[in-house]
C-alpha cells in the first residue's frame, strides 16, 4: 500500500479553556496512538458493535449519530485539533458513554490500533476530495484503502460513504465493485439522502454550491 497520510500534524497554540477541555476530557475519552490493537471490550466497558467513524469534522453529527444509536460503541478518528477540542465537547454536551476518539492518521490507525475482523460499521463522511487534478493522489479512498478496511469488517459488516463530488463517488463505486468481497447495497447506484445521519457543515457547503449528494453503501459479502 502506497503511503497515505490524511493529515499533517501542526503545532497549534491552544487558548486556556481549549487546553482545558483537553485536559479535564481526554483521558475518559480519548485514546492516544500506540503500535498494539486495542481491546473494545476494555475501552467501552461492553461489547456492543463497533461503529468507525473515518474523519469526524467538529464532532456535532457524529455525536449525535452516536446520541441516537445507544446500542452501539461508535469509535472516531480525526486529525484536526479543532475538531478533537469540538467533539469532546459535544460528548460533554450529550452525556455519551459510547464514544472514544483517536487524534492520528486514520490510516495508520487502521493498520496498527483496529483487530481483523472487529468493526461492524464504517463510516466516512464528506471526505476531502482534493478536487484539483494533481492533488487526487491524496485522496484517502483508493483500491489499497478498500483492500485495508475489508480486513477490519466483521461478516456482513457495512461501509457508507458521503461525499458531494461526483468524481470522487464514481471512483469509489468503480473500485468497490470491482472487488468481490462487497456488495453494493444500491445495485443501480441510486442517489439518494440518508436519514441516518444528521446534516453536516460540509454537506450545507455542497448544497449551497449545487453540488448533488451522493449516499453510498456497501456490504461485507
Amino acid at each position: 500500500m502506497r503511503g497515505i497520510h490524511s493529515f499533517i500534524s501542526r503545532r497549534r497554540k491552544l487558548s486556556n479553556n481549549k487546553y482545558d477541555v483537553i485536559h479535564n476530557n481526554w483521558s475518559k475519552f480519548g485514546i492516544n496512538f500506540k503500535l498494539s490493537h486495542l481491546n473494545f471490550n476494555q475501552v467501552f466497558s461492553s461489547n456492543l458493535p463497533i461503529v468507525l467513524e473515518i474523519g469526524f469534522g467538529i464532532g456535532d453529527s457524529f455525536s449525535k449519530i452516536a446520541l441516537n444509536n445507544l446500542s452501539n460503541n461508535f469509535l472516531g478518528i480525526e486529525v484536526y485539533l479543532p475538531g478533537i477540542i469540538s467533539c469532546l465537547q459535544y460528548i460533554n454536551l450529550y452525556r455519551l458513554s459510547n464514544v472514544r476518539i483517536i487524534y492520528y492518521d486514520a490510516v495508520e490507525v487502521l493498520k496498527n490500533m483496529i483487530s481483523d475482523k472487529s468493526l461492524s460499521s464504517i463510516q466516512i463522511f464528506f471526505p476531502d476530495p482534493w478536487s484539483k487534478k494533481r492533488h487526487q493522489k491524496r485522496r484517502i479512498f483508493t483500491k489499497d484503502f478498500a483492500k485495508l478496511i475489508l480486513k477490519k469488517l466483521i461478516s456482513n459488516g457495512t461501509l457508507y460513504v458521503s461525499t458531494d463530488c461526483r468524481l470522487y463517488a464514481e471512483e469509489i463505486i468503480t473500485i468497490m465493485n470491482n472487488m468481490k468481497e462487497y456488495t453494493n447495497l444500491f445495485y443501480n447506484n441510486s442517489i439518494f439522502r440518508s436519514t441516518y445521519r444528521p446534516i453536516t457543515k460540509f454537506e450545507k457547503r455542497g448544497i449551497r454550491l449545487g453540488n448533488t449528494i451522493f449516499d453510498l453503501g456497501f456490504k461485507l459479502a
